[in-house]
């Protein structure tokens, strides 16, 4: 659901002191903020508009497509010199909130608790995108996004931090398609895969990740 637009500045959370760090501006549709890879140059408060947020897998499939409205922050990855997980891009006029990360950072200061939880939002955001990622794209490349970085925790046994019916689950796959995919990696020789599962050639199992395979 798109929020209302912010029309006074005395209507927005961030300006509750008096004191803010953006500057508002516009845009207009089709303008491009920045890219998918790039570190965004700032972080964006929506005031008004609608901005659209798109990825592209290596294979050039597009793989992430949504819309940001008024209230959202974006740009977020700026403050760590994160990569953007999203090319961004105006799909109305709109009117933005902006303010260089470096600005950001020294209105919060760098030792209050906002200043801790500000990097926490920013790690959860990665976080999150990263899941996304685990649930667009082939089969096999999914799951190999997932053994790249959890191959150590997928057990067989009930006790299990992933069991493979946990697994079929976060990938968005049924459980006859995952057991398909890694008998697929088991005789290609890229993993062993018994009760835990193992990796034995990382850098395939990359390319297969990337989609590229």
């Amino acid at each position: 659901m798109v929020e209302n637009p912010v029309e006074r500045c005395s209507q927005c959370a961030v300006n509750t002191t008096g004191r803010c760090p953006f500057t508002s501006r516009k845009v207009h549709a089709g303008e491009r903020l920045w890219m998918q890879g790039d570190v965004p140059p700032e972080v964006v408060f929506v005031r008004d508009g609608l901005l659209s947020l798109s990825s592209t897998e290596p294979s050039g499939t597009e793989s992430l497509s949504t819309v940001r409205g008024p209230r959202s922050l974006i740009g977020t990855e700026s403050l760590t010199s994160r990569p953007a997980h999203a090319s961004v891009e105006a799909l109305t006029d709109a009117t933005l909130c902006t303010t260089p990360p470096s600005q950001l950072q020294q209105w919060v200061g760098p030792t209050t608790p906002a200043a801790s939880l500000v990097g926490l939002l920013v790690a959860e955001h990665d976080r999150n995108a990263r899941d996304t990622t685990l649930r667009t794209g082939p089969s096999l490349a999914r799951l190999a996004r997932f053994l790249l970085e959890y191959a150590g925790l997928v057990d067989a046994g009930r006790k299990a931090p992933f069991s493979k019916q946990h697994v079929a689950r976060i990938l968005g796959m049924r459980a006859e398609t995952l057991s398909r995919c890694l008998r697929q990696l088991v005789d290609s020789g890229i993993i062993e895969s018994g009760r835990h599962v193992q990796v034995k050639d990382a850098s395939r199992l990359s390319v297969i990740a990337r989609g590229t395979a």
